[in-house]
């Protein structure tokens, strides 16, 4: 006679002790972590595997916890560290918790999970605030974060991009550069090696870049060439068959000696 629950795997955790365990608060899954570094989450009414496995510290896991609104997916390890991902980028890596000089044993959330707290191997309880969203900016300027990741070229630093500016209202985002180009990227700009338009009008870095009040210029300010740029913004344009906002022309050069 069979009774309670029966879980036939084809695959699982394949070294040392399974310790880590949580369900999502709001879907039928169950997330697992051990000593072979990776976690894995589970359907439950389908006894199958969902994700093989997230797999970046180099220690073994023994706590993880969904948040309570279940963007996030908190995962501590014995190296101290919590990584955060986020469920809805399919669990993308989108912080690290990093004050623990121990290693993790318990994590918490706070109610509206913008909080975790931990206790570590050192008897240390430490808070975290968790990644900011859903909040709406006036601008976005920022070379720094998510919505912008896809503005950086290979082998670039912080000090390449100098200036960006986004559009709301057409989901575009202009960028000034080291090299001297104006760059044209749909936005939010999520996922490294985007697709952008580019134009050549200085004849050294860009320094800055701004809409106009009605969104249908671009101001660009050059370093070295002392130039002011305005670009005229066309709506209508189509890249592989796909309307392509583009930035076209100059109409106005001021040089100053």
């Amino acid at each position: 006679k069979q009774t309670g629950f029966w879980l036939g795997l084809r695959t699982g955790h394949s070294e040392g002790e399974l310790w880590a365990l949580d369900v999502h608060p709001k879907q039928p899954v169950a997330v697992t972590g051990s000593d072979d570094r990776s976690v894995r989450l589970w359907s439950l009414p389908d006894h199958t595997l969902l994700v093989v496995h997230i797999k970046d510290r180099k220690e073994v896991i023994h706590e993880l916890k969904f948040s309570p609104d279940s963007s996030f997916l908190a995962v501590g390890s014995n190296d101290g560290l919590v990584d955060i991902y986020a469920v809805a980028q399919r669990f993308k890596k989108v912080g690290e918790c990093s004050r623990s000089t121990s290693f993790i044993t318990h994590l918490d959330w706070s109610v509206d999970s913008r909080f975790l707290q931990t206790n570590d191997g050192a008897g240390e309880r430490l808070f975290y605030r968790m990644p900011a969203k859903g909040i709406h900016w006036m601008t976005w300027t920022g070379t720094i974060g998510p919505e912008v990741n896809g503005i950086w070229p290979k082998y670039s630093n912080v000090t390449n991009m100098n200036s960006v500016h986004a559009n709301y209202s057409s989901a575009v985002l202009v960028t000034g550069d080291d090299l001297g180009l104006i760059k044209l990227f749909r936005f939010p700009c999520l996922k490294k090696g985007a697709k952008f338009k580019k134009y050549i009008g200085h004849s050294a870095h860009v320094t800055n870049v701004r809409w106009s009040n009605d969104l249908q210029w671009v101001i660009s300010t050059g370093g070295a060439d002392h130039a002011v740029f305005q670009w005229r913004f066309l709506p209508e344009g189509v890249m592989n068959g796909v309307l392509e906002p583009l930035l076209q022309g100059r109409l106005n050069r001021y040089l100053s000696y």
